[in-house]
């Protein structure tokens, strides 16, 4: 069956159409606002003035005029004051959040400059970032994230109101709240504000907040400058929150590991800081440099999810036993992206087995395609276990492991990486060689010892 049109629905049914045609000729809105009374008004001005020209209209039409005339102002009335309700619901909407109810961003804006101009009362904003709130939304649905979002603010709202304060939704992840600070301190004021993102039983919502505090007038003198300010400091404790995060899940997963397989610490140390040192020469900022270093010392984390057997096997690994040590960089991508603000370190973690010509694991990423991270740790891995004394093979010295790797650049290895190891391994040879001769001219004269002590260069 087909869709009708709208003027089908009219003709069927009597009372749409009806109201259809009321609300065309007679609705309050746009130019028919007006139209009909300014109609009645003309006909009845004209009417009154052709009286008085010629004095033929009857007493009768002369009230009737005065009634279009008394019509025309009642509809003016009504219709001013329809206009005047609907413009007070739509400013009450533009103060408040539709969902809360709160007061909203231009209202804290208005209320921030009157605390400005109150020079002898001290005021605090306090603005709050709901971290996860949309992951919130996607696993409840909209309706149950909006009555999640809506109990946090009542119970946002109930705890300032003693303080003399209010609270405000400023846009969908951030609340505030403006409180007086004159005789309260900063934690108490912060205290009562943060136990709003408590559930009733007053352990913490599954939703992540930062703050940032700003005391009004002492460190902002207008509306817009606290504002800014206070989002300033919610980033910086946002930031400060996420590397304690890092920090502390990457200290317990080398716990773990260094249970797991304690020789392997010295190694990864090696391959971490030697990491730090290649992406400072290849120009990478600090942030991806604190990923590189952890993902060089979480690189084989997934050997955890290997057996103790494969790993101790002394005997050659079947087809089945290689495939599963060779999925372990999935699986420490696995174990770090579980851990909080860790998602960059794995994606790295996750690529440190490929080769630049497109025959590593587990993706088969070629060249440029690796993050430039995993082909650092990936050269700095293959130069520390070249240099190593291993059971299966003997140390090797660095003219060897450098050729072996000018070999391998462009095959395995990125050959910028490649380059950039040699030319810092040339400036260290350099450094030592320095070094040497003036240690060598101090070793000349040996220092005297002390009386009644033993000389460390004595015979």
């Amino acid at each position: 069956m087909t869709a009708r049109t709208a003027d089908e629905v009219g003709v069927s049914h009597p009372r749409i159409a009806a109201r259809k045609v009321w609300t065309a000729f007679v609705g309050p809105s746009g130019w028919r606002a007006v139209a009909w009374p300014s109609v009645f008004a003309v006909v009845a001005i004209g009417l009154l003035v052709y009286d008085h020209l010629q004095q033929r209209i009857t007493q009768l039409v002369f009230w009737l005029c005065v009634a279009l005339i008394a019509c025309v102002f009642a509809w003016l009335v009504e219709t001013t004051r329809r206009q005047s309700r609907t413009l007070a619901a739509q400013h009450r909407r533009a103060l408040r959040d539709a969902v809360t109810g709160l007061p909203n961003r231009a209202t804290l804006l208005t209320d921030l400059d009157a605390a400005v101009a109150e020079q002898h009362r001290r005021s605090m904003l306090v603005v709050f970032e709901l971290e996860g709130l949309q992951a919130s939304y996607d696993a409840l649905g909209k309706a149950a994230g909006d009555r999640l979002v809506s109990r946090i603010a009542n119970r946002l709202s109930d705890l300032v109101t003693p303080l003399e304060g209010a609270a405000y939704r400023i846009d969908p992840i951030r609340f505030a709240v403006l409180v007086p600070a004159d005789g309260r301190t900063s934690g108490e004021i912060l205290l009562a504000a943060s136990s709003s993102l408590q559930d009733e039983e007053g352990s913490d919502q599954l939703i992540g907040r930062s703050y940032g505090e700003v005391t009004i007038p002492d460190e902002a003198d207008g509306s817009e400058l606290a504002l800014q300010v206070a989002g300033q400091r919610v980033a910086a404790n946002k930031q400060r929150q996420q590397r304690s995060a890092r920090r502390q899940a990457h200290a317990v997963l080398m716990a773990v590991l260094d249970a797991r397989r304690p020789e392997l610490r010295s190694h990864l140390r090696t391959v971490a800081y030697r990491s730090i040192s290649l992406s400072r020469r290849l120009g990478m900022d600090l942030d991806a440099i604190d990923d590189i270093f952890l993902a060089a010392e979480l690189q084989d984390v997934g050997l955890l999810a290997v057996p103790e057997s494969i790993l101790e096997k002394e005997t050659p690994l079947t087809a089945g036993e290689a495939d599963q040590i060779r999925k372990h960089p999935e699986a420490g991508e696995r174990i770090i992206a579980s851990a909080p603000g860790l998602a960059s370190v794995a994606t790295l973690v996750r690529a440190t087995s490929e080769r630049y010509d497109g025959r590593g694991y587990p993706d088969g990423l070629v060249g440029e395609d690796i993050p430039l991270g995993a082909r650092i740790i990936a050269v700095c891995v293959a130069f520390a276990a070249m240099t190593s004394h291993r059971p299966y093979q003997p140390a090797r010295n660095e003219a060897e492991v450098v050729a072996e790797l000018e070999q391998c650049a462009g095959t395995q290895f990125d050959p910028v990486v490649v380059a950039a190891l040699i030319a810092e391994l040339a400036e260290e040879s350099a450094e030592l060689a320095d070094v040497a001769p003036a240690q060598a001219s101090v070793e000349l004269v040996p220092p005297q010892p002390a009386q009644g002590t033993v000389g460390v260069f004595s015979p």
